[in-house]
């Protein structure tokens, strides 16, 4: 039988009147030709329960805007970009609750900044905001599945297992894990430093990458 997997929704449209609830078409694509049956979530004001998402075998939290610097107890500084509340507290909320019922996720961009601000962990709003030079983590390439830069693995994570010692990947943030939450161990950096995954040693399986994997499967 295929794994339903649940895709949060990434959040609304530029459009205020339309009111209209997005997901890039390649996550859709992505978990179908893994196999796996992908299912919107959409935001809603309040978060369903584990019990009604019992249908869900796993889930997938997308790339998206910024994070609500006051939802992280900051300010907003500069180089922060677009943010909505409704959707942070809600993709906030949701991981939370997955976490709690330790099913299996994976967090993509701006998702594994809400995975580690979810468990307390901070984000630098702005990579120009952290003391160390840092090499483009925004591409310019025509196409989303070029490759931008090395990422190297840690031993015994799960990427490890996967790729090996490093691989190369596409790269679309400007905002970089500042410290791990609890539980979130670094499993991958770029050269210069910066923390490109996270993996959970008290969850099953809740893995954080920080490039777009959906767009070069």
């Amino acid at each position: 039988m295929k794994p339903v997997i649940g895709i949060a929704v990434c959040g609304f449209s530029e459009s205020p009147s339309a009111q209209r609830q997005f997901v890039s078409t390649p996550y859709i694509h992505a978990i179908e030709a893994s196999g796996g049956i992908p299912v919107l979530l959409p935001i809603t004001d309040i978060c369903p329960s584990m019990d009604e998402l019992s249908f869900c075998d796993g889930f997938l939290f997308c790339g998206g805007n910024d994070i609500t610097p006051a939802l992280l107890g900051e300010d907003p500084l500069p180089g922060i970009g677009t943010t909505d509340l409704a959707t942070d507290i809600f993709h906030l909320a949701l991981i939370r609750s997955v976490l709690s019922y330790n099913r299996p996720l994976l967090a993509i961009c701006r998702g594994m900044q809400v995975l580690n601000a979810a468990l307390g962990g901070s984000i630098y709003q702005d990579i120009s905001l952290t003391q160390e030079p840092c090499i483009s983590h925004f591409q310019q390439t025509f196409h989303r599945s070029d490759p931008s830069h090395k990422v190297t693995f840690t031993k015994n994570s799960i990427l490890h297992r996967l790729f090996g010692s490093y691989t190369f990947t596409n790269s679309y943030h400007h905002q970089i894990i500042q410290a791990p939450a609890p539980h979130l161990i670094p499993s991958a950096f770029t050269d210069d430093g910066v923390i490109e995954a996270l993996e959970s040693d008290a969850h099953t399986f809740a893995l954080g990458v920080q490039w777009h994997p959906e767009c070069m499967y």
